[in-house]
């Protein structure tokens, strides 16, 4: 796990392009999320989209979103057979993570799955990061579901506490960081604002999330300024 001081998170930026991904990288971003469909929730990124986002490595590494299909979380067997798919050609493109995660029909995690899908990304390349994304906020308990995740070797879990926005959210993101036992990260993220990353560092988390989207002929870009503003704000709290 890479050392980040606890007051100074990883600062990790969504990219569904090339030209976000150089952006991102450029100004500041620690680490890139690859997926397509940011609209829509964001989805697995094709096989050109993520080769193009691969040439802009930052320091933390690009991770791919693994999720096949807009909606909710409850996956039948046919979802998970494409995301296994999925799951190998991520691995073999030479992402350094997967962003993935699963709930059974009672809005609980769904602990087969989610073992299922990292296992065909570690198989490829045991090397790889697992994180859990923030189907762990559809739960009817996302305290609990964090400690279900010790057992998997999952690295990293995308949280906003439960709620729509990061912001309300951390109260809980709080208990998670104490139920994670410095064995998984909680990274925050979900409607984060810039005056939200020195509260989430104080509940503890090692990471932060956001999108810093801008509109951008019809579509959706990354923002330089917004992430210049935002590791700025992340190299202010080691003052």
């Amino acid at each position: 796990m890479e050392a980040i001081s606890k007051r100074h998170p990883a600062l990790e930026i969504v990219a569904t392009s090339g030209v976000s991904a150089r952006l991102a990288a450029q100004n500041g971003a620690d680490r890139i999320e690859a997926c397509e469909a940011l609209e829509l929730g964001g989805l697995t990124p094709s096989p050109e989209v993520l080769a193009d986002i691969l040439e802009h490595r930052p320091r933390l590494g690009i991770h791919a979103l693994l999720r096949s299909r807009p909606g909710d979380f409850h996956y039948d067997a046919l979802d998970v057979s494409v995301m296994r798919r999925q799951a190998r050609r991520l691995a073999l493109a030479g992402v350094d993570g997967v962003v993935l995660g699963a709930l059974n029909a009672q809005r609980q995690l769904d602990l087969e799955t989610i073992q299922i899908l990292a296992d065909s990304c570690l198989e490829v390349n045991p090397e790889l990061e697992i994180t859990v994304h923030r189907a762990i906020d559809a739960s009817t308990d996302p305290v609990h579901a964090v400690s279900q995740l010790l057992a998997l070797g999952v690295r990293r879990v995308l949280t906003s506490g439960g709620r729509e926005s990061a912001g309300d959210g951390m109260g809980t993101i709080t208990q998670m960081v104490h139920q994670a036992k410095t064995k998984i990260q909680i990274m925050s993220g979900g409607g984060m604002r810039v005056q939200d990353i020195a509260t989430a560092t104080m509940a503890g988390v090692c990471a932060v999330h956001f999108s810093a989207k801008t509109p951008c002929a019809g579509t959706i870009r990354v923002s330089a300024d917004q992430v210049r503003e935002l590791r700025s704000a992340v190299d202010a709290l080691e003052r």
